[in-house]
């Protein structure tokens, strides 16, 4: 990995925020291009992983113009730039590892309750993990899947409105392959993917997603 980051706090520090934006093609720098200077030298990623753009510079040239100003070669900005955008296509490629969350729900344990709204309901049992999850080793990807069921318990109670009490979470790390964590956190081993469904509806006979994006997943 490469060590950009840290060369470029080391240098930041010795340099005033305004001269060294006004470097970078900054005319009159303001408070909004010293917070994302802030941000860019306090990311890891020095701010690739986010879209950005500020009528001077994009992501990528900010970076580019960071290093120049701060006489950093040209060829470690490049290196650097190749390295993430190889690690951001390997996070798109991998299986992002996610949750469920077992009840032991059955259809007709709600026999009144219209599909739509299980449907609408299907994002409560399934729990996204931080996108970068699967670039970690095998034993920190487990250590967050129990760490986000300890969490959850302790933000749901135990119990998933409609769906019920929670038996059992389901990790599921790669196509097809599941493991069986306990509410408490513990491993249970290795399981099959029984109790794994999903209310949906379909329009025409092709299935339509509600599951959204937004991150209230807990109750």
């Amino acid at each position: 990995m490469s060590d950009l980051p840290q060369q470029i706090k080391q240098r930041a520090k010795f340099r005033a925020e305004d001269d060294l934006l006004r470097q970078m093609g900054y005319a009159k720098p303001g408070r909004r291009h010293r917070e994302r200077l802030a941000m860019v030298l306090a990311d890891p990623a020095l701010g690739l992983g986010t879209p950005m753009y500020d009528f001077v510079h994009g992501r990528r040239d900010f970076l580019r113009a960071l290093c120049r100003a701060l006489r950093i070669p040209e060829h470690s900005c490049r290196a650097f730039i190749a390295e993430r955008d190889a690690l951001d296509k390997a996070e798109r490629q991998a299986y992002p590892p996610w949750l469920f969350v077992d009840t032991g729900f059955r259809r007709s344990d709600r026999p009144g309750m219209p599909l739509f709204a299980l449907a609408l309901l299907e994002r409560r049992r399934r729990l996204k993990l931080p996108p970068d999850t699967c670039r970690l080793p095998w034993d920190q990807q487990l250590a967050r899947a129990q760490a986000r069921v300890r969490e959850h318990m302790a933000e749901s109670g135990g119990e998933l409105k409609v769906w019920g009490r929670i038996q059992r979470y389901l990790f599921c790390y790669a196509e097809d392959h599941q493991l069986e964590i306990a509410p408490s956190g513990e491993v249970r081993g290795e399981t099959s993917g029984r109790g794994l469904s999903q209310a949906s509806i379909t329009l025409k006979g092709k299935p339509i997603s509600l599951l959204s994006d937004d991150k209230d997943n807990a109750t």
